[in-house]
């Protein structure tokens, strides 16, 4: 049979250069956009189910929002108990389905589980038994974190704080996690970009990653000042459609414009969606793959 001439063309190119298809194929593949998604409940309620349309979504991170952080150390995700004295008490069945995540075919190869959020005194609980116990390993939040490591196989902690700001503590908690195996240490920042800042440069390479908020409070954010302040690029983030009638937020197609204005002027090389909850609510607006592929689109 003959070979359509864009085939046949690149293997005249590929000949000239001296590589394969095979050999060639890698390089394609390092050029996938990075992309991250922010869930709760359905990430733990809604059984396989979620976890098929995520590994099929093309999003590359799951960010298991969030953990409350309780006085006595409890972990909580959302309103409900899954770590205590040191034991994982959740759902028996969660811990399994997260590891489906990351099983071919899947898009997925990161999980973060998230600490904090608007209105909840998490951090400032964290700095309280920092104060209180320390950070070794007999200290109530090395022992939950380490079992909330084993239950989640979460590769970084995502720092949600929207209250407390205070860099000594939180640098503190992440390398105790780090020495607990969570490899890297994430922001999600609104606003405060002096203490983000401060942070980062006191964690260093253990940042790899800065979600920055572009909705809500951050609506008025610019990726490219906060590249300069923070010394790395960031990838900034939108919300979904959600609402009543499903009439705010951003549909996939104002994502991908808005990403492709910002790695027009910023430079961003990857981006995240708030937040999994409203995209199902709102399928008829856009699902997951929608907004997955309007990131990649925007930034690729």
């Amino acid at each position: 049979m003959r070979r359509p001439l864009l085939t046949a063309l690149l293997a005249a190119v590929l000949a000239t250069t001296g590589l394969t298809a095979l050999q060639a194929a890698p390089a394609v593949a390092q050029q996938a956009a990075r992309s991250a998604v922010y869930g709760g409940g359905p990430f733990y309620q809604d059984g396989q189910a979620v976890m098929n349309t995520l590994r099929a979504s093309g999003f590359t991170t799951v960010i298991l929002w969030s953990i409350h952080v309780h006085p006595n150390g409890d972990l909580y995700y959302n309103d409900i108990l899954i770590v205590q004295n040191g034991r994982y008490v959740g759902d028996a069945g969660w811990p399994a389905r997260l590891r489906t995540l990351k099983q071919a075919p899947t898009s997925v190869n990161r999980i973060e589980v998230s600490v904090g959020a608007w209105a909840v005194p998490d951090w400032e609980n964290i700095a309280k038994l920092i104060s209180a116990q320390g950070t070794g390993p007999s200290s109530i939040l090395y022992r939950n974190f380490q079992a909330l490591k084993a239950a989640t196989g979460a590769d970084a902690i995502n720092n949600d704080d929207e209250s407390y700001y205070q860099v000594g503590p939180t640098a503190a908690f992440a390398r105790m996690a780090a020495g607990l195996g969570y490899s890297k240490f994430t922001f999600a920042p609104y606003t405060n970009q002096s203490f983000w800042a401060s942070l980062k440069n006191n964690l260093g390479s253990l940042v790899d990653r800065v979600y920055l908020q572009g909705y809500a409070g951050g609506a008025g954010n610019n990726p490219a000042t906060w590249n300069r302040a923070l010394g790395m690029t960031v990838d900034p983030g939108l919300w979904s459609k959600h609402g009543s009638g499903c009439s705010a937020g951003d549909s996939p197609a104002t994502v991908q414009s808005k990403m492709r204005s910002w790695r027009t002027s910023a430079g961003i090389t990857g981006g995240f969606m708030w937040l999994y909850d409203d995209m199902k609510k709102c399928s008829a607006q856009g699902t997951a793959k929608d907004y997955a592929t309007a990131i990649r689109n925007g930034v690729s």
